[in-house]
């Protein structure tokens, strides 16, 4: 039965003297440290220590006096002491890593300017996950959103993420399309786009370049792959700025468009799997 208690200790964190002195305790009842030494196994010059370590988790209570004696706690109020214990611990180590954290991030700041943060590129070929990232940069933006695109690409953004879009322009945040005009898109999409955003027209566009928060770009265009089409998202505050420059100058250049110049085909807006 010692040893089964002892085992239970162990697992339950106290290391070999401590759980061989509250099994002493509980066994001789209160006791001085030379006693649990003697009686635990526990060498002389670390009962002290052994049962300072097991007053603090809950284990036992002391009695001053010379010698102090050591008094076991009941089990079952020993073990919610400890508990508590553990809880307390848990909560500082957590308190500590988060000022750790903090100076982290504080030290980061300090030695890093913008030009120097490294910029992160990733590559995506399949058309879905290029609408899936377009989405997510969506969801994430807080400042701005700015799309120069192809009237198909503009379509495929309203069927893909219509009401994503809707929900950033009720936050306030302002969202600006430019769109190569070749008479194609719908009323339709020309009446829903207008809800939202911002839409300027443009005689020709190649190119699809959307534009976030300052600092996120997505490149997509036609490729020779088997999906038919690349897309390159980049975080780069030089490059959002390089390509805000010409969002500018073809804004600047672009007109608004009636409804009725918008386009001739009546309906509903198309719906579509490619790339935007």
């Amino acid at each position: 039965m010692e040893h089964q208690t002892s085992m239970y200790l162990k697992e339950l964190g106290l290391c070999q003297y401590e759980a061989n002195a509250y099994v002493c305790l509980l066994q001789r009842g209160t006791s001085t440290a030379q006693e649990v030494a003697d009686g635990a196994g526990v060498p002389q010059p670390r009962a002290y220590d052994t049962l300072d370590s097991l007053e603090e988790k809950g284990f036992v209570d002391v009695q001053p006096g010379r010698p102090k004696k050591y008094g076991p706690i009941k089990p079952e109020i020993a073990i919610n002491r400890f508990c508590e214990f553990k809880e307390r611990q848990y909560n500082q180590e957590i308190a500590r890593m988060q000022r750790l954290g903090d100076h982290l991030i504080d030290a980061i700041e300090d030695q890093t300017t913008p030009e120097e943060r490294s910029e992160i590129c990733w590559t995506y070929s399949d058309r879905h996950r290029i609408l899936e990232k377009l989405s997510e940069l969506t969801a994430a933006t807080t400042s701005e959103i700015r799309m120069i695109t192809t009237p198909v690409s503009f379509e495929r953004i309203l069927n893909h993420h219509a009401e994503r879009l809707a929900s950033k322009a009720d936050e306030g945040i302002p969202i600006q399309a430019i769109v190569a005009d070749d008479g194609t898109v719908s009323p339709a999409v020309y009446d829903r786009a207008t809800e939202i955003m911002d839409v300027r027209w443009v005689e020709n566009i190649e190119g699809r370049i959307y534009l976030y928060d300052t600092a996120h770009v997505l490149v997509a265009f036609a490729a020779s792959n088997a999906d038919g089409y690349v897309g390159i998202s980049v975080t780069s505050e030089t490059l959002y700025r390089t390509q805000s420059q010409l969002f500018d100058l073809l804004w600047a250049n672009g007109r608004e468009l009636s409804q009725q110049a918008a386009g001739t085909d009546a309906g509903t807006v198309r719906t579509g799997d490619d790339v935007v």
